[in-house]
């Protein structure tokens, strides 16, 4: 056997345990970071959740005109959400709310 190949047997165990370690950190980080990306489509419910509760804060105590801004927000909230459905009905209530405010479009 040569020096190299020597040496190469002399460190096969540390080659082979270094190479596992590798493998698993990179296959957890895969993991770790997979299931960071679901945990961040939870947020547009979140967000919406909290644009609905400003829009009733300012049905209570706000202007016309900040109804009409929050209203808009929450429909936008659900336009980002892809929501369809709730987009159209919260953008028919803003439009609802920016004609009480003195605003037309």
């Amino acid at each position: 056997m040569s020096g190299f190949e020597e040496e190469f047997m002399k460190y096969r165990h540390l080659i082979l345990v270094i190479s596992v370690v590798l493998f698993s950190y990179s296959t957890l980080s895969f993991l770790y970071l997979s299931t960071a990306s679901a945990k961040t489509q939870v947020a547009p419910g979140k967000a919406i959740d909290e644009q609905v509760a400003q829009y009733n804060h300012a049905v209570k105590a706000g202007s016309p005109m900040d109804r009409c801004v929050q209203a808009g927000f929450v429909a936008s909230a659900y336009i980002q959400a892809k929501d369809d459905a709730n987009s159209q009905a919260w953008n028919g209530i803003r439009n609802n709310e920016c004609q009480t405010a003195g605003l037309t479009q």
